[in-house]
């Protein structure tokens, strides 16, 4: 099952009515290193930095994340997230929800997140990342990924505004488990659906660079025209329909390629919905005491 905000922003793209064809861009992420020594064990580690990881891997997370029991968050901690887009700050609300703060510290603390992924993110809306399945070789599966357990809501008067990092879940308002969404615009639709536990605090830039990643839905937009061009060959080009609207898309078929297999590969990319084509890696997620990044400047 999709863990994911139920509650949307309808949102369009516009596009102007002449556009040129593009080829497929390279939007491979980069990675800057950022120690905080002494939490996890260095073969863990290790295997962690690796860009995609095995089922047994992933277990082997799971499993000592499920053991690992850190000390309560405390209003003295902040959150170091190193992604590879940059660091954010954050700050905990664990007066508003001590179970989400705690249950994220054990997952962060305990090296759950290191290798995930950003995969989901909508402008206008909200950054979705902390699936454990977004670090394997399928993509497909990105997005229905928790840490074996879940945690029950804990709705506050916390508003969804631009920074607030909540907790993603299922239909059921108990289910959420290790995924969260940091929101890049004010969604106060969400207030009381989803349990807000904090709040960027520094570098919120960041998230902006993450909400704007290319997606295949959007790459596939880029390449296509509104109609053919006067003069073109129809038997070259082929119509997609852009999902919940009415309009067409039309592409031409590059030279050689097999037209029902590439027709198919790009019907699929448009339907993939938000997932980026190179979503940002988290690097590390940290729950440390403020004085430890103090030390750190």
């Amino acid at each position: 099952m999709k863990i994911f905000i139920t509650t949307i922003l309808c949102t369009s793209m516009l596009f102007p009515a002449e556009k040129k064809k593009g080829k497929l861009p390279d939007f491979s992420g980069f990675s800057k290193k950022m120690e905080i020594k002494g939490l996890m064990e260095p073969d863990l580690e290790k295997f962690q930095k690796d860009s995609k990881i095995h089922p047994f891997q992933i277990d082997e997370i799971k499993k000592k994340a499920l053991e690992f029991t850190p000390l309560p968050v405390t209003e003295d901690e902040i959150v170091v997230m190193e992604t590879s887009r940059g660091t954010l700050i954050l700050k905990l609300f664990p007066h508003l929800a001590p179970n989400h703060c705690n249950n994220f510290k054990k997952l962060a603390n305990s090296g759950f997140y290191d290798g995930t992924r950003f995969h989901r993110v909508i402008p206008g809306f909200m950054i979705q990342g902390g699936d454990i399945l977004s670090r394997d070789s399928d993509r497909s599966n990105d997005g229905t990924g928790g840490p074996g357990w879940t945690i029950d809501a804990e709705f506050n008067e916390i508003q969804h505004k631009r920074g607030i990092l909540s907790m993603a879940r299922s239909s059921n308002p108990n289910s959420a488990g290790s995924q969260f969404f940091i929101c890049v615009s004010d969604a106060t639709h969400l207030d009381g659906k989803y349990t807000a536990f904090g709040e960027v605090i520094d570098n919120i830039f960041v998230i902006d660079h993450m909400v704007n990643a290319m997606t295949e839905s959007r790459q596939v937009k880029l390449m296509g025209l509104d109609s053919i061009p006067e003069g073109a060959d129809p038997n070259k080009w082929f119509k997609l329909r852009i999902p919940q609207t009415r309009k067409f898309l039309f592409l031409e078929y590059p030279d050689g390629v097999q037209s029902a297999s590439y027709r198919s590969e790009m019907n699929n990319k448009i339907n993939s919905g938000n997932n980026p084509i190179a979503g940002a890696i988290i690097n590390k997620i940290r729950v440390v005491h403020k004085d430890e990044l103090e030390n750190r400047n």
